[in-house]
């Protein structure tokens, strides 16, 4: 008499083999989506070094500005609703950090208001291969635009205390990348030394 009998064995294949394929199914969907991941941090990361790159130009463009137009434009204020310093660079004599609007309102929120009003001069250079603005503006987004042009603010913050004959000025921009979620924001002090006595009283 012959007896069939059946391995046990057989049943235990298929399921480590099932098992094996369901480690490696989350595996490569882990690898997936880590992959994602990764390629929207180094989004982030590009956008967040555009607008520092944009906020930095501009308070490259108002020192320019300050050390040539200082001895013929005189601080003003710059507060309430018509700002001058929004339609040309201007030396205002409101200074920033300490002037800005209380309540939610920082040198990091922006855009900045002084007396309810909007302050900082827009900066956006015409390219004079497109004739356009170099910053390209468009507040829906795409490739390499800006949600807005990067924005600039001087102020005087009064003699030097240490240094005769020199001037302390605080300058402040900021600047968008694509997105209104993405700001930087740069301030610097500088200093103008005359060789006789500032202008002014």
């Amino acid at each position: 008499m012959r007896f069939n009998h059946k391995s046990v064995q057989a049943g235990m294949v298929l399921i480590t083999t099932m098992l094996l394929l369901v480690v490696v199914t989350i595996l490569a969907l882990a690898m997936f989506r880590g992959t994602g991941l990764e390629a929207r941090i180094a989004g982030n990361t590009m956008e967040k070094q555009r607008a520092l790159q944009a906020a930095v130009s501009a308070q490259q463009y108002a020192e320019q500005w300050l050390v040539t137009n200082v001895a013929s434009s005189p601080p003003v204020d710059c507060s309430g609703t018509a700002s001058p310093s929004t339609a040309t660079p201007t030396i205002c004599t409101d200074i920033l950090s300490t002037a800005l609007d209380t309540g939610t309102d920082t040198q990091g929120q922006v855009p900045w208001k002084i007396g309810g009003g909007i302050v900082g001069y827009s900066y956006n250079p015409t390219n004079p291969a497109t004739s356009a603005g170099y910053f390209t503006v468009n507040t829906a987004g795409g490739l390499n635009t800006y949600y807005a042009a990067p924005v600039l603010y001087i102020s005087e913050l009064g003699p030097d205390g240490t240094l005769a004959n020199a001037i302390d000025y605080a300058i402040d921009a900021w600047s968008y990348a694509g997105a209104q979620s993405t700001v930087a924001v740069v301030e610097s002090t500088y200093q103008i030394r005359y060789t006789s006595k500032p202008p002014g009283p």
